[in-house]
């Protein structure tokens, strides 16, 4: 993660509280960055309404704009008063990650932070929340808060895949740990890492043969099988983490699937952060996007993988 310089926080109008306010504050204190408001809004009674005429929706529109500027500089005094730069950015949009996607796209943004909360089955399955959709596209570094903390990170983790496939870079785990290590640094922090990785379950080990699979691994032991992969895992992923200090107790390798061994890991170790990347494909490094979000109970940071 590059240094950060500015730093986009997107306000949320329905809250009285503004979680990410206050996380991109303690940053900035730290950083000395500069923070930009942005609140994307929208009405739709004044786009089209039966009682005015169009420059009438336009008046109207630009009324409640100003309105929700005025909303922004109530913040403006308490941010200023910790000396540090702060601009404010209303926009027009309907849609929170597409204003967000295209303020980045058009600025030079080191970070975004957001507030998040686990949305509701009905939504889960009908709509696509504006996380997922940040989490899918935004090219800078993305955190997200869920304010279930003092706002500070005790314990960090990264959570890597030195697994080499097709649709990630060679450099995103280097940098997801460079994020968590600058993140260690900054709220003077203690850095974990993991990689989960899923080997051939038991059941499909045995069903491999009635198949006709010519394999050599076939006719061998499973045991044997499930320790020659976590000898392959382990091999990787100490050449990953070979130029870096990190102690035993600060490194977990884990079989089984990151969706679900990720949370429990989390909740064990008791992180309050937890760094990952994005591949190109629109989901997190061999996992669900939807459930590592929604299950685990710590703020994420959004490492995006950039071709």
């Amino acid at each position: 993660m590059r240094l950060i310089k500015n730093i986009l926080v997107v306000m949320d109008s329905t809250s009285d509280h503004q979680a990410a306010l206050v996380q991109a504050i303690n940053i900035a204190e730290k950083t000395s960055a500069s923070i930009e408001l942005f609140l994307v809004a929208y009405n739709s009674q004044f786009v089209s309404h039966w009682n005015f005429n169009q420059t009438q929706l336009e008046a109207l529109q630009k009324e409640y704009l100003a309105s929700k500027v005025r909303w922004l500089e109530t913040y403006v005094s308490e941010v200023k008063a910790l000396n540090i730069v702060v601009n404010i950015d209303v926009v027009w949009h309907c849609d929170v990650s597409c204003a967000v996607l295209a303020k980045v796209a058009s600025t030079d943004v080191s970070l975004v932070i957001k507030s998040t909360k686990q949305d509701s089955i009905i939504n889960k399955i009908f709509f696509t929340p504006s996380d997922w959709q940040l989490l899918e596209h935004c090219k800078v570094p993305l955190l997200l808060t869920k304010n279930i903390s003092d706002y500070s990170y005790h314990k960090i983790m990264a959570a890597v895949d030195p697994e080499k496939t097709h649709d990630k870079t060679e450099r995103l785990d280097t940098n997801i740990l460079q994020a968590g290590l600058v993140m260690a640094e900054l709220f003077d922090g203690e850095l974990q890492v993991c990689h989960c990785y899923q080997p051939i379950g038991i059941e499909l080990w045995q069903g491999m043969s009635s198949v006709g699979m010519d394999h050599s691994l076939v006719n061998g032991d499973f045991n044997d099988y499930s320790d020659a992969i976590k000898h392959h895992h382990k091999v990787i992923f100490d050449e990953l983490l070979k130029d870096y200090e990190f102690t035993e107790k600060s490194t977990h390798l884990v079989a089984g699937s990151a969706e679900y061994e990720l949370p429990d890991l989390v909740k064990s170790c008791q992180i309050d952060l937890l760094v990952m990347g994005m591949g190109n494909n629109g989901k997190f490094i061999g996992n669900t996007i939807e459930k590592i979000l929604d299950n685990v109970e710590c703020d994420i940071l959004s490492i995006k993988c950039l071709s």
